[in-house]
């Protein structure tokens, strides 16, 4: 570059640098092939080593339609009785019925009727295998509270007949024994029986430990509760979306059976036990009535035959009617007055889980009543479902709509009680004005019409019951699940994961994508000079030329390979420094760099080669005192020199040494002086370059680097032509930035 004569450079657009950066990174990226290719290997290898060694997870889906209830909450009559209290608003809420199918109890419920509670399985390389349902083993034991839970046990067969068994990794417990197949084993104190399945260690298992855990009911429920999803398939519909994630399809296959079988049955039990509830009320009311109605009956037949009368006379068959119209009516008021006795002493009661018996069931339509025992219903059962459990949080809510109910239904029931009082005593007036028109009846016929009334009384109510008790019977017989399965649990084709395609298209944006990031990064915080646009931004003096990189071990290369790129790039360098000194007689051209190891030497060394090979008197001049570098290159002892000459009244003669090339000669640095700066700043060394001039025709000064030591400042203002090398990838670009800032 030259000192003295800048040459400014116009500076690219922003169009023009975004198109010569994207082609930076391309060409960038490209050199670095090899940090693709190795990532690319390495993430393409861990990928089929992941699917590998990783247990496919499989999904098994089932679907479950939950009854809509559409149903009026105040209906009245028998359509309320055949409802059976299995249909309840509240507990058909979809969200409710999510949370009952994915709820602690309801999965423990399953769980208890399930062979999950031991796990067998063996170690592969990396993950465990459950071995269900083809363990080699079966074991038993008899007691639940003394069995260790969640300890590994570890299964060695050493003979056909015979095993070791050990505690693994466990600091709370330890165990080993050997014993047969079949025999008791004592563990913690519970009686432990294992029995070798036929065949049960052949094949993949042949040679290999065996382990079980015994689950503890928490850790195994909630393994399960946390892998079970429940979700509507739409907003509109009452469809649920059941789906279980795990390694082994068929141990999942058969929970899910289980438990949608567990919540449908959950429900057409709870709607049996109200039937039957229903009917033990019926009993109890039957009970009286058929001992009533057996004993009248056997009074009416022994005063048939006594008196050997049969029938009444037409009056006393229109007294007897109008009576028990009347009676029957009264027979009404009293079973209503027994349910109300009987319904007031259930709300006197505690809040429990029984709930009250319809009032459909005995014939009352009073349709107040009606809606408030029905909501009442709902919300006790919804408040002590099991499924819901003490964690639901709207339980608080629930219980206060039920005590506010319980209000309601006790207000509503003084009132119709009170209102049957009153239809009791009127009953009873009118019974006895129509049993004061008997009086004109003969003796005989009047007591006949009294063991006739009362017989029919009874019977009519016996038959009324009997009516009740069978639809009561036949609901029951009668009742299902309100809730359907649509699609039973069944595994899908193909595993969820691990997804193949996407782990290797994954490890294939890895592996490109890691090297690209790191590569920018480092880039990013590269702060040497990579190439003329990073120059660029820092100077605008220009570029005198690019040498590539040597792999010879010679310095010397345009005299040892003449025809080289090398030889050819500094020849192009002579070319162009043409510009700089052709109408200067023996130019000096001073090298030096920013810093050091940044080839001053070898450009120095090469530039005086190809100057000389234009047969001109070139002289190479060593002038870096602190680190002199030359004549170890070209093979030449520095015993003395340039310092040699400045401190020394000695010939310039007897300093300058011939080379082994024609036309280059060199003056070595000499011995390395304590004080090189001040040497050189001395009025001697303009001497001795002036004396040069006169000698040579082309003078290449290798000095010192400018930018760490003043050397290079004082010879620059005696050269001509002052050269800063820049190495690709080693010039750190602000201190060449400073260096430039100095000169």
């Amino acid at each position: 570059m030259n000192q003295n004569s800048p040459v400014n450079k116009q500076k690219p657009n922003h169009e023009s640098e975004k198109e010569v950066d994207i082609m930076k990174i391309f060409f960038l990226m490209l050199s670095n092939w090899y940090w693709f290719i190795l990532a690319l290997s390495l993430a393409l290898g861990a990928a089929w080593f992941y699917k590998k060694f990783t247990l496919p997870t499989w999904r098994v889906s089932a679907t479950v339609m939950i009854e809509e209830n559409t149903k009026n909450k105040a209906m009245i009559g028998s359509e309320q009785l055949l409802e059976g209290f299995g249909v309840r608003p509240g507990m058909q809420n979809l969200d409710n019925q999510v949370v009952i199918l994915t709820s602690w109890n309801i999965i423990d419920e399953t769980l208890s009727g399930l062979p999950f509670e031991i796990e067998y399985y063996r170690h592969g390389r990396i993950n465990k295998v459950t071995l269900y349902p083809g363990s080699p083993v079966r074991i038993w034991y008899d007691s639940n509270e003394k069995i260790p839970r969640d300890v590994e046990f570890e299964l060695n067969q050493v003979s056909p007949a015979a095993y070791s068994l050990s505690v693994n990794n466990s600091d709370i417990f330890s165990f080993e024994t050997k014993a047969s197949f079949g025999d008791t084993i004592n563990i913690n104190g519970a009686k432990v029986r294992i029995d070798s399945v036929p065949g049960g260690f052949s094949g993949q298992n042949k040679g290999r430990a065996l382990y079980f855990v015994f689950h503890s009911r928490d850790r195994l429920v909630e393994s399960y509760r946390s892998r079970l999803k429940a979700v509507p398939s739409s907003k509109a519909g009452t469809i649920i979306n059941l789906t279980l994630e795990g390694t082994n399809k068929i141990m999942d296959v058969y929970f899910m059976n289980k438990l949608i079988d567990v919540f449908l049955n959950s429900n057409l039990e709870r709607k049996n036990n109200e039937a039957v509830r229903t009917i033990n009320f019926i009993d109890e009311q039957l009970t009286g009535i058929s001992d009533s109605l057996s004993t009248t009956e056997d009074k009416l037949q022994r005063f048939r035959s006594a008196n050997k009368v049969m029938d009444m006379s037409t009056q006393g068959k229109q007294i007897i009617s109008q009576t028990m119209t009347l009676e029957n009516e009264r027979a009404r008021l009293v079973i209503e007055s027994n349910y109300f006795e009987y319904l007031a002493g259930y709300l006197s009661k505690e809040v429990s889980a029984e709930l009250p018996v319809s009032p459909a069931t005995m014939g009352i339509t009073d349709p107040g009543l009606m809606k408030l025992v029905l909501e009442l219903a709902d919300i006790q059962g919804e408040y002590f479902s099991k499924n819901i459990g003490n964690k639901n949080p709207m339980q608080t809510q629930i219980y206060q709509r039920l005590l506010n109910t319980r209000q309601a239904l006790n207000e509503t029931l003084k009132g119709v009680r009170q209102a049957n009082g009153i239809a009791l005593k009127e009953n009873k007036e009118q019974i006895r004005l129509v049993n004061a028109s008997a009086v004109v009846l003969p003796k005989t016929e009047r007591e006949l019409l009294g063991f006739e009334r009362e017989f029919k009384l009874n019977d009519d109510l016996y038959s009324f019951l009997l009516e009740k008790k069978a639809e009561s019977q036949i609901q029951k017989a009668s009742n299902s699940p309100d809730n359907e399965i649509i699609d039973r649990p069944r595994p899908g084709r193909l595993p969820v994961a691990p997804k193949i395609m996407i782990i290797y298209l994954m490890a294939l944006l890895a592996g490109l994508g890691i090297p690209f990031a790191v590569i920018l990064v480092i880039q990013a915080f590269n702060n040497t000079i990579r190439d003329e646009d990073d120059l660029a931004k820092i100077t605008d003096l220009p570029v005198a030329g690019y040498i590539p990189h040597s792999g010879l071990q010679t310095h010397a290369d345009v005299r040892e390979k003449p025809s080289s790129e090398i030889a050819e790039s500094y020849r192009s360098l002579r070319s162009r420094l043409k510009f700089f000194t052709r109408e200067i007689k023996s130019p000096v051209i001073l090298v030096t760099s920013s810093m050091a190891e940044e080839g001053k030497t070898f450009t120095a060394i090469n530039l005086a080669s190809v100057y000389s090979l234009m047969n001109k008197k070139t002289l190479l001049v060593g002038f870096d005192l602190r680190r002199p570098k030359v004549c170890s290159e070209l093979g030449i002892r520095n015993e003395k020199g340039i310092t040699t000459w400045l401190v020394d009244n000695v010939s310039l003669d007897s300093l300058i040494v011939k080379t082994k090339y024609n036309n280059l000669d060199l003056l070595p640095s000499g011995p390395i002086p304590p004080n090189p700066a001040e040497l050189i700043g001395s009025e001697k060394t303009v001497e001795l370059i002036a004396e040069l001039r006169t000698r040579y025709d082309y003078i290449i000064i290798d000095s010192a680097p400018i930018g760490t030591v003043s050397d290079s400042l004082t010879l620059g203002t005696l050269a001509d032509v002052t050269l800063i090398l820049v190495r690709h990838g080693k010039t750190i670009g602000p201190l060449l930035s400073n260096t430039l800032s100095e000169v």
